[in-house]
């Protein structure tokens, strides 16, 4: 039997949110959280996630760097608007995460 141990700290302000840090005892634990969490954010409205660093592991999900007058522009309009971080069951399948995100 295989457990995972993945946590995903952050912090909800509105509609942003901000990825603190992220760890797994098993090996892309932390991708496949990332995918749930991403589409999470997705279902509830949510328009920026801050993961204060690009890294290769975020640009492979599509993540990019912008500049720092860009990111106050989203965050002035995200603050403007409202998610619900719980619009999905707390439970969803792997596959359901990458629909919902290949919706998009």
């Amino acid at each position: 039997m295989t457990s995972w141990l993945v946590a995903f700290t952050g912090c909800i302000w509105a509609v942003p949110f901000f990825g603190e840090s992220m760890f797994s005892t098993a090996r892309d634990a932390s991708k496949i959280a990332l995918v749930h969490l991403c589409a999470r954010l997705s279902q509830g409205g949510f328009s920026l996630l801050d993961t204060q660093f690009l890294t290769d592991h975020l640009a492979q999900f599509g993540a990019q760097e912008i500049t720092r007058a860009d990111y106050h522009k989203r965050l002035q309009q995200a603050l403007k608007q409202k998610g619900d971080f719980m619009a999905l069951p707390v439970s969803i399948s792997g596959k359901m995460a990458l629909e919902i995100l290949e919706a998009r």
